[in-house]
């Protein structure tokens, strides 16, 4: 994941000059069927991790809460425990304004962001199918 997040990362550290998430702590891929587990990686007695598994006990979705405020703020989609698209709160506003959507779990197929604030994509790029 981290190959996919390398785009991502230096356009928001040149836009927002603060240092930004480039990959998920790595989830067990398997788990109980309709589960969810939570962490708290930084230690503070706040969550600031959730793991989804769906009814199968493949991995389904990620919550992470990168700047520690209580709220999650990237969002990790998966299908078959295969990641399909990533959606962050780059403003920490509870607002995503970025999709990043992916091929074979690994690839950057299309990146969508919203400069605006209008809760939809005004910046498309879109790489096709590789």
């Amino acid at each position: 994941m981290v190959a996919v997040f390398a785009l991502i990362a230096l356009e928001l550290a040149a836009a927002n000059g603060a240092p930004f998430p480039i990959a998920a702590p790595p989830a067990t891929p398997q788990g109980k069927p309709n589960s969810m587990a939570e962490m708290d990686l930084q230690g503070d007695g706040v969550v600031d991790y959730r793991v989804y598994y769906d009814e199968r006990g493949a991995l389904s979705r990620e919550e992470l809460d990168f700047n520690h405020d209580g709220k999650m703020d990237t969002f990790y989609y998966y299908k078959e425990g295969i990641a399909q698209r990533v959606e962050i709160d780059s403003h920490y506003n509870s607002r995503i304004d970025i999709w990043v959507y992916l091929l074979e779990g690994k690839y950057i197929k299309r990146y969508e962001r919203d400069t605006t604030g209008s809760g939809k994509p005004d910046l498309v790029r879109d790489f096709g199918r590789m």
